[in-house]
């Protein structure tokens, strides 16, 4: 957890293979954002001595059958909030990055940013095409299944800020208030049908529904209790459930995944279940049979406090008619920030804030397996894949 805050028969040939190429291209894009300017030390987050660029990487499976940073830009990139501030548009073309904090070279120091950066996937190589900003505390990402909004939940702000999208680049913003004191908006995810959006509140300990039509976003103002600080959102392939990562307020006490029903007129808690303490990056594999989490399990707490442990734990459930049922368990990277299963389901990939690695694990529905790690270009931040 990161509290601080080709004329006519070639032409027909090129015209006819281009779907196919494109849509095996797209389907494995996975990208990773590295925060440069973060060090966990003895349990609190500071500016490194020698600060690293912040970057957003593309991954790439390697024959060795680890996944590992082929390509990488200068971008913004932060640990706060939920390993979530990244997304990808539904053609492949854009990805949308936030940078929920940054250093103060001067202050020499580590403060909170606003700034969206519009990625260009198809550049070679890969570039910024736009940079837009949010307010403060700017973290989690997502665009709504048609591509045409962005949402962006501003942690520390304590706000949404939501941008019409057209041909990839990003209008200018608005921003709604959410009605919770010092509440920390974090995690944020549409319904399949675009009509409804969902946000976390840390330190709120709720769930708010958006209701959406067009260019109008309203806030349902009776929310679901969700405590110990609800966090990361992810929903399955065909929308019937929704999981809420139960963070906890930084305790060192373990947390838990919360399973909602969205098929009911409101959310229907249908199970929960405890995982290792602080849940952070969680993925649902592509055909909607296994949620996949990463915790800090004890990580981000000082060293001499009797909760710490260097490295974080990898948890597999299967998901069954709204329940959850443990299958596997693997050790995962150090100070554990993103998780995501691969495109195709068979490898789950989880990044290190402390090591700057990336971890391959392999998955077959019943074993999980370390297969080895591959270097960051700094503190794994947020990992999203293409859906």
């Amino acid at each position: 957890m990161s509290s601080i805050y080709p004329r006519f028969c070639a032409g027909l040939f090129f015209f006819s293979c281009l779907p196919t190429i494109a849509t095996y291209a797209h389907a494995q894009t996975v990208l990773s954002s590295n925060d440069g300017h973060t060090q966990l030390e003895n349990g609190v987050q500071i500016l490194p001595t020698q600060p690293l660029e912040d970057t957003v990487s593309r991954l790439q499976k390697g024959k060795d059958g680890l996944w590992s940073v082929v390509e990488s830009i200068e971008a913004g990139a932060s640990v706060v909030g939920p390993p979530t501030a990244l997304t990808i548009s539904p053609d492949g073309h854009y990805a949308y990055s936030s940078s929920a904090a940054k250093q103060d070279a001067q202050e020499k120091k580590i403060v909170p940013n606003n700034i969206i950066n519009v990625i260009d996937l198809r550049s070679k190589p890969m570039r910024i095409v736009q940079t837009v900003q949010a307010d403060y505390g700017a973290t989690t990402l997502r665009l709504s299944p048609n591509g045409n909004t962005l949402l962006v939940a501003n942690g520390k702000s304590g706000s949404i800020t939501y941008f019409q999208v057209n041909k990839g680049l990003l209008s200018a913003g608005n921003s709604l208030k959410l009605p919770v004191d010092d509440g920390f908006v974090g995690g944020v995810i549409f319904a399949p049908d675009g009509r409804r959006a969902f946000l976390s509140m840390w330190k709120g300990d709720c769930i708010y529904t958006l209701k959406i039509n067009g260019n109008t976003i309203k806030l349902d103002t009776s929310p679901i209790s969700v405590s110990p600080g609800a966090w990361t959102l992810r929903i399955t392939p065909d929308g019937h459930y929704m999981s809420v990562n139960v963070l906890g307020h930084g305790t060192g006490q373990s947390g838990a995944i919360a399973l909602f029903d969205l098929t009911t007129h409101e959310l229907k808690e249908t199970d929960r279940v405890t995982v290792p303490n602080a849940p952070e990056g969680t993925d649902i594999s592509p055909d909607g049979r296994y949620l996949a989490v990463v915790s800090q399990n004890g990580s981000a707490m000082p060293y001499a406090s009797p909760l710490y442990n260097a490295r974080g734990i990898v948890t597999v459930f299967a998901i069954q008619k709204g329940h959850l049922k443990q299958l596997a368990q693997a050790p995962g990277p150090l100070w554990p920030q993103g998780l995501v299963f691969s495109p195709d389901g068979k490898e789950v990939l989880s990044q290190g804030g402390a090591d700057h690695k990336l971890r391959t694990m392999s998955w077959n529905g019943k074993e999980l397996r370390v297969l080895g790690d591959t270097d960051l270009p700094g503190a794994g931040a947020n990992l999203e894949r293409s859906r």
